[in-house]
Order: structure tokens, then C-alpha cells, then sequence
């Protein structure tokens, strides 16, 4: 008997454990299972938190492998088409089937020529990691997902949106880390209603991240994938607090919508985090700007009745004991304080800078628009008034503007009535204000027409168009992150033309050789039936002649003097933080992530020791019994 046992863990101890973790983007209805040395034999792997999949194979050696799928009755329907080598490394993380794991990709910073104003992220809210793609899988009620997936819109002429909230449970699973929560899900725009591919937000009974809401923009309007990450990543790179992420894929049920932008939602943490730094700090009240076609809120003042601005200036985000919502006339005095104000400043003597700034931060307001002005936002503050929200600072007793939501920017002309066709290309400066009849700029037009002000403006163009907004630059960024995308652009154009909800919303057809195309010099076209939205400028092409423009007409302007025309004496760091998602200390000590699932964490003993005892008992037992 002992010679047995000792023949045993002789044979035992030169087996291997060998770890597998793999992400499947089937949907649901597969099973994964794992091939290796070229062998057929398959080992199907076990469901750890769905689509996550997990598996130990004691071997000797194995040196490459590859990931199958199998259908409900256990035969192999599909396998990846790239090969595996086994490594300790590659066993610690979850794979994704039929992806290549991305390694060694950074997404690089763009400059930073002006004074920081804003924190951007606290301990308790660090930016998110934006080198790496999520994977995200929400179990929701079959009976309220499929009313918000038949009726987007409540009415035929598409006035009322459907907001209704779906009761789920949600994986979140990363490289390293595997989420579980329960939440909601919402449909979340309005003009993103119009697609398929539906934008959603998401609530987390437990933070995630440290956030306790996700927004996931679809872009299905974008070829690349990679427009609204290049805007957001500009806005921040001049200082303007931004709610920013990275890509996750995205299921619903049975149902798998592909690659969104994840990023954070306009909340209070959000404004806690990136505004003041603190997230224990006081939260004022912020205010969205909404647009009543043919009429804009264009912040001017028009009496002192709140209803007259009540349905321009919708109350957001603000501490609820500090509002009453039965008293609707305090919800409107913050915004109703700020354009009374601005209004007596138009009409002091000569508009002295000094005023404006004590209730006004115009620095930031200035930083954005030429934001605006480089990637032609066709529906954002400096031409249409619009996703911008109003937010009162308390501890600085100031107002600033922020900017949201950048689905039409880095295009050029669309045939859109506000912008004249003729000389929007060429024009840095007037480019929004040349069609009054149809949105009054009066907000934006007398920043402008004031000298100091302008002059400010003019700089902030020059050196933004010199040193940010230039092909060199731009090129390096939207180059990594279409490395970081590129293995899911054929899949998630392909989702998105074969989604099966039953809207039946606006599907465009793109292609893979559409996105790499795109990203440079390559205009994509409309072709009715297939693709609806079309992208007429490359981005780096649009790069490189707007930019060519902003530079020579501010090519007389002296910006040896670049300090702000306001909030200088603001004295802020910008928050610097480790992105290495794994070491989120500081974050996790807040959140009870007992339930993770990542590494090989499930196990209460050695894996290795686990086997072992089994075997043996089994040896033993067989030894007994016969």
C-alpha cells in the first residue's frame, strides 16, 4: 500500500497546475472550454461569474493553447483563430476569447500648457483606468428590458422619452478584477434614442470604482469609436473638468451590443471628485441647458418670474437638504442669481474684468470654447447651447460651465443650418455666430466683443492649435488608442448591424476598413440603407487643416504671457494617481468586495494541495474497495 501511494505522489509531483481564465463575448447559450499542445481533446471550463469562465488542468507541460466554444449540447462550434503560449503571467489575468491580450499599451497624455484650476479625481474617486477594455453583463428583468428595448421613445413624434428604470445584476469583469453588483439600467439622451445600438446608464448598489453610476455611450455614429474619447481627452488636456473612462463590451440578457465608451455620469460624486477634490466636500446645485426649438437658453436675463426660466435651466445635481422641492422658486435662484448678474455686468462702465471674475470663472469658459472651435462640436455650448451644464461652486461663490457629451465633433460640415458652409473651415473666431436668426449667441458674443476677454481667447486658441491640436500629437494618441480597440472594431460593427431588440432604430453598417480609414485621411460616405451617419473629414486629416487654420489666424498673437484672465490665484494640483486597476487600495476600503471573483481568489487552500488530497483519498478508497 505504501508503495502505491508513494508511485503516486512520485507520478503527482512532476504534473503542473495550470490556470485558465477567459472572457467569452458569445452571449448566452455557450460554453468555453480550452485545447492545448495541439492536442483535440477539449477541457470544457466551468462558469465562475458569467461570461467569466475558469478551469485547472494538471499537466506536465503546456506550452500553447487556444479557447473553443461549444454550444448547449457540448460540441465545438467555433475556436479562436490566434494562438495561445502558457505563461504564470497569462494564467493570473482574465483573457478575452478570440482577443489578444493587450499588454504593453499606454495611452499617452496630451499637453498641459495652462494653469490647473480643478483636481480631477480624489483619493476616494480616481480617474478610471483608461488602458484597459471592461467587460460588463447585465441579468435584467426580461419584462421591463423589453419595454425599454420595444419603446425607446413613449409617443409617436418622439417628445417623450421612456426613462424607466430595469431592476439587474451586473458583472463587471477587467484583466484583473471581477465586479458584482446589483443596479439599474436606463436609457439615457435623447438624440442617442435614435440608434439601434442604445446608449444606457448604469446604479450600482455597491461602488464600483469608487462611482456608484456609469454612463455607456454607444457611438453609433462613429466609425472609429474613438471621436468622443479624442474630445474628452482635449477638454481635459486644458484643464476642463471632464467626465472621462475607457471601453467596455457590452450584454444585456441574450442580447451583445458590442464596444461602448464607459464613462462617468454628471452626479455629485462626480463634481466632489473632479471639481473640488473632496469627496466629502459640499455639493452647490448645477443646472443642464436645454434647448426649446426655435428658442435656446441663452442665458440672458428676461425678469425675475423662475417660470420664464424653468424650462431652459433644469436643476441637476445639488444636496438635498439644501433644496426644498415644494419650494420650486429656490431651485431656480442660483441660476437666476448668475444671469442677473451677468446682466448688471453688461451694463457697468466699460465691463471691468474684475466684476465678471467674482462670480464668474471666464477663464474656463474660454478654455472649452476653443475646445469647441477646434473639433467643430456641432452640439455643445458654443454653437447650439446645449449639453452644457451651469454649476455654482459654493466654498469659491463662483459659477462655471461644463461641458458633456461629444457625439458630433472632429466631422466637419453635416449640412448643419447654423454653420455657413462656406467659410466654417477657415473661420477660428465667428464660426458659431454667423446664422443669429436662428440661435442668438448673446452669452457668448458679449464674452467675445469684450477686448481683455477676446485677447484671452485669442491666445488660448494659439497655444492650444500649437501645442495640444496638432497632428504630431493628436496622431500619437488616436494611434494608441485604436491599438487598444482595433481587435473589437470588426465585432462591434457586426453587433451592431445584427442586433435583434425589436426597435428598430437607426443601424449603421460600418466597416473595419472603415475605422482604420477613418482614423487618418479617409472620408466615410453616405450610402443610404447602410450607412446613415457619415464621417466627411479622417480625423487626423481634420486635425491637421483645422489646426492649420487656428494657427495662422492667431499667428500674430503674443502669448509670452499666458496667465489666466481669472481664477489665477486659484492654487490647485491636478490629482496624480497610479492606474494600475488591481492596486485600488484605497478605493476598495470602502466597498465590500467580498464577492470578487478575480485570480484565484475562490480558492480556500492551495489548489495545488486540493487535488492532491482528492487524489490520494481516491487512491486509497479504490485500494480499499477492491
Amino acid at each position: 500500500m505504501f508503495e502505491l501511494v508513494l508511485s503516486f505522489f512520485i507520478t503527482f509531483s512532476k504534473a503542473t497546475l495550470h490556470y485558465f481564465n477567459v472572457v467569452s463575448i458569445l452571449g448566452e447559450g455557450y460554453t468555453l472550454g480550452v485545447k492545448f499542445n495541439n492536442n483535440t481533446d477539449v477541457k470544457v471550463l466551468d462558469v465562475s461569474t458569467f461570461p467569466l469562465f475558469k478551469g485547472i488542468i494538471s499537466a506536465e507541460k503546456i506550452e500553447n493553447y487556444k479557447y473553443v466554444a461549444l454550444d448547449k449540447t457540448g460540441f465545438v462550434i467555433d475556436e479562436e483563430n490566434i494562438e495561445r503560449t502558457y505563461s504564470s503571467e497569462n494564467s493570473k489575468i482574465n483573457e478575452v476569447y478570440n482577443r489578444e491580450n493587450l499588454k504593453d499599451i499606454e495611452i499617452p497624455d496630451l499637453p498641459q500648457p495652462f494653469k490647473t484650476m480643478f483636481p480631477m479625481g480624489s483619493n476616494k474617486f480616481r480617474p478610471i483606468p483608461n488602458n484597459i477594455i471592461y467587460n460588463i453583463y447585465a441579468k435584467c428583468d426580461e419584462d421591463g428590458y423589453n419595454y425599454l428595448t420595444e419603446s425607446p421613445f413613449l409617443n409617436e413624434d418622439r417628445s417623450r422619452p421612456n426613462n424607466n428604470k430595469v431592476n439587474c445584476t451586473i458583472n463587471i469583469i477587467s484583466p484583473e478584477n471581477v465586479y458584482k453588483r446589483k443596479g439599474t439600467i436606463h436609457l439615457i439622451g435623447y438624440g442617442s434614442r435614435r440608434f439601434k445600438k442604445l446608449t444606457w446608464g448604469l446604479k450600482f448598489d455597491k461602488k464600483f470604482l469608487g462611482r456608484s453610476a456609469i454612463k455607456l455611450r454607444a457611438m453609433a455614429n462613429d466609425p472609429t469609436h474613438i471621436r468622443e474619447k479624442l474630445a474628452t481627452e482635449l477638454y481635459k488636456s486644458v484643464g476642463v473638468p471632464i467626465q472621462e473612462g475607457t471601453y467596455a463590451r457590452l450584454f444585456i440578457n441574450g442580447d451583445t451590443y458590442g464596444l461602448y465608451h464607459m464613462i462617468d455620469s454628471f452626479s455629485k460624486k462626480w463634481l466632489k471628485g473632479y471639481v473640488h477634490g473632496d469627496t466629502t466636500a459640499k455639493v452647490g446645485i448645477s443646472y443642464k441647458l436645454y434647448a426649446h426649438v426655435p428658442y435656446y437658453p441663452d442665458l440672458k436675463y428676461i425678469g425675475d418670474d423662475y417660470h420664464d426660466y424653468a424650462r431652459f435651466y433644469i436643476p441637476d445635481e445639488y444636496e438635498d437638504e439644501d433644496v426644498s422641492l415644494s419650494d420650486e422658486p429656490s431651485l431656480y435662484k442660483h441660476v437666476m442669481e448668475f444671469i442677473r448678474l451677468f446682466d448688471e455686468w453688461t451694463k457697468m462702465p466699460d465691463q471691468p474684468i474684475e466684476e465678471l471674475e467674482k462670480f464668474f470663472n471666464i477663464e474656463l469658459t474660454l478654455r472649452f470654447m476653443v475646445i469647441d472651435t477646434l473639433i467643430l462640436a456641432l452640439d455643445n455650448f458654443t454653437l447650439r447651447l446645449s449639453n452644457t451644464a451651469l454649476y455654482y461652486i459654493p466654498e469659491r461663490e463662483e459659477y462655471i460651465l461644463l461641458p458633456y457629451d461629444f457625439d458630433k465633433v472632429l466631422k466637419g460640415f453635416s449640412g448643419d443650418e447654423v454653420l455657413d458652409e462656406e467659410t466654417y473651415l477657415s473661420d477660428c473666431h465667428t464660426w458659431a455666430t454667423q446664422h443669429e436668426e436662428i440661435i442668438d449667441h448673446y452669452f457668448i458674443k458679449t464674452l467675445l466683443n469684450h477686448p481683455e476677454i477676446k485677447a484671452r481667447y485669442d491666445v488660448i486658441l494659439s497655444i492650444t492649435s500649437q501645442e495640444i491640436f496638432t497632428k504630431e500629437k493628436i496622431s500619437e494618441y488616436v494611434n494608441a488608442v485604436a491599438d487598444l480597440i482595433r481587435q473589437d472594431m470588426r465585432w462591434t460593427h457586426a453587433k451592431a448591424s445584427s442586433l435583434t431588440i425589436p426597435y428598430n432604430g437607426i443601424v449603421n453598417q460600418y466597416t473595419i476598413d472603415q475605422f482604420e480609414g477613418n482614423i487618418g485621411y479617409e472620408p466615410v460616405g453616405y450610402y443610404e440603407g447602410v450607412v446613415n451617419n457619415d464621417a466627411p473629414w479622417g480625423i487626423i486629416q481634420w486635425v491637421e487643416v483645422r489646426s492649420d487654420y487656428c494657427r495662422r489666424s492667431t499667428d500674430t498673437v503674443d502669448t509670452s504671457n499666458n496667465e489666466n484672465i481669472s481664477d489665477n490665484d486659484v492654487q490647485v494640483s491636478v490629482y496624480e494617481y497610479n492606474d494600475i486597476e488591481n492596486k485600488d487600495d484605497i478605493l476598495e476600503n470602502e466597498e465590500d468586495d467580498d464577492d470578487d471573483d478575480s485570480g484565484i481568489s475562490m480558492y480556500p487552500i492551495s489548489p495545488t494541495l486540493t487535488i492532491f488530497i482528492l487524489l490520494v483519498f481516491s487512491v486509497l478508497f479504490n485500494y480499499y474497495i477492491y
